[in-house]
């Protein structure tokens, strides 16, 4: 009976055409993400978390982030032997009990800010070096990072958020450099910074009393926004810094 059912789950995959991978896949965006991919049926889902994804047609695959671990998970999606088509990192931090965007300069705290470039800036990255080699060997790798508007300076007029901002403007030049470096292995991928607007999450809960009327968007919103801006943005060998209606944001 165990073979038998193996044997289901490997023909259904392979009646797939290709691998969709969500990476923190417990947060709100990534779940919308993986629910909507979830019932295409030319995309194998694989949902990277610490937790597992809860959607039955979705492969989990539980990680601690460490580099052992993403190392593992990269293995993993190459075995299914489908390409990679879409990877969605979705990660991020912008306050939890100890942390708090500074609103002048004399806030900032050591601890907290390596704690906010760590997970906003570095572990995206250490995401795409762990699957760089399925990113090369893709047909069309189609790669969307959450950015944030507020990562922008031209667009900074307020100022404040300073750790925060700066995770984001660093993960835009981290971006920027592996976007060059993936023209050069893989002409067909395409990666872009994605600022889904703010999103009715737990990240952005402590802050919603200060979002204009129609700007608090639904995490499948976001989510619909952004399959479409990866369907239909071409590989131009350069980074696409994109907001939710797919409009170019300054750097």
């Amino acid at each position: 009976m165990a073979s038998t059912q193996e044997e289901r789950a490997n023909e259904a995959v392979t009646a797939h055409r290709s691998i969709a991978v969500v990476v923190g896949g417990s947060g709100a965006i990534a779940k919308a993400l993986v629910h909507k991919w979830s019932q295409d049926p030319d995309l194998t889902v694989v949902s990277l978390s610490r937790t597992s994804s809860g959607f039955s047609k979705v492969q989990s695959v539980i990680t601690d982030y460490s580099d052992e671990s993403l190392a593992s998970a990269a293995r993993h999606v190459a075995a299914i032997g489908l390409p990679l088509s879409r990877l969605v990192i979705c990660n991020g931090i912008l306050s939890d009990d100890a942390i708090r965007p500074e609103r002048k300069v004399s806030d900032l705290d050591v601890a907290a800010f390596d704690t906010v470039m760590s997970v906003n800036t570095l572990l995206p990255m250490r995401v795409l070096g762990a699957f760089w080699r399925v990113i090369r060997d893709a047909e069309d790798p189609r790669i969307a990072v959450l950015s944030a508007r507020v990562g922008s300076l031209e667009d900074n007029k307020l100022g404040g958020w300073y750790s925060y901002r700066a995770s984001k403007a660093a993960l835009n030049m981290m971006l920027k450099c592996a976007a060059i470096e993936a023209r050069r292995v893989n002409s067909r991928a395409k990666i872009i910074a994605y600022h889904p607007g703010t999103v009715d999450s737990a990240l952005s809960r402590p802050f919603q009393r200060s979002v204009p009327d129609g700007k608090l968007f639904s995490p499948d919103y976001t989510a619909a926004q952004l399959i479409d801006i990866l369907d239909s943005v071409v590989a131009d060998g350069d980074l696409s810094y994109l907001d939710w209606a797919g409009q170019p944001i300054p750097w």
